[in-house]
């Protein structure tokens, strides 16, 4: 008998050691976080893309609207031109002003993806911090619980993946302010005397 508790205690301990071993190689639990990790990662990485080329994008916009706005300044003040119906009478003022129309659309839309795209980054990121913290307590969260993270996390890959496939925007969703608003923005007033 004294010889089988040995035998006992050293199955026991080899159990445990295999158990440890297990545990730390990752359980099913612990691989399925991690490869969340690994997929949000790498979205990330395509989402800062999109949100640099969207920034880059809007940059030049905005460049091009100041030369457009001082060019259409320069000609009002070439021309004498102060009222709207006076503008729409120069060639130059009028195209620049349909020129702005859109530029201003298409930045309006250009800021709204680049928040859009600033707020699933951040999404990730919350999420990326709760699977570690997650893994880090794995064996006191219930199934449950990682099935409610897991079920989170691929709703918001299923939102942004295929965000990142497309262009980032769609001209037939720009919005076109009025030429009016355009020119009352961009005139100069006369000055009084």
């Amino acid at each position: 008998m004294e010889q089988r508790v040995p035998g006992t205690c050293i199955l026991s301990i080899l159990v445990l050691l295999i158990l440890f071993n297990l545990a730390s190689a990752g359980s099913p639990k612990t691989e399925a976080l991690k490869q969340k990790i690994y997929e949000i990662s790498s979205l990330r990485v395509k989402i800062i893309d999109k949100i640099d080329q969207s920034v880059e994008m809007r940059t030049r916009l905005e460049h091009h609207l100041t030369e457009l706005r001082e060019e259409i300044r320069s000609e009002q003040i070439r021309s004498g031109i102060y009222s709207h119906p006076e503008a729409m009478q120069n060639l130059r003022i009028r195209y620049n002003l349909s020129l702005i129309q859109v530029l201003q659309a298409y930045v309006r839309r250009l800021n709204e993806r680049i928040a859009y795209f600033q707020t699933g980054n951040e999404r990730l990121k919350y999420f990326v911090h709760q699977i570690k913290d997650d893994i880090a307590v794995i064996n006191t969260l219930k199934d449950m619980e990682i099935e409610n993270l897991i079920n989170g996390i691929n709703r918001v890959l299923g939102e942004f993946i295929p965000e990142t496939k497309k262009q980032i925007f769609n001209v037939a969703d720009i919005r076109i302010l009025p030429i009016e608003h355009v020119w009352d923005q961009i005139r100069i007033e006369p000055r009084l005397n």
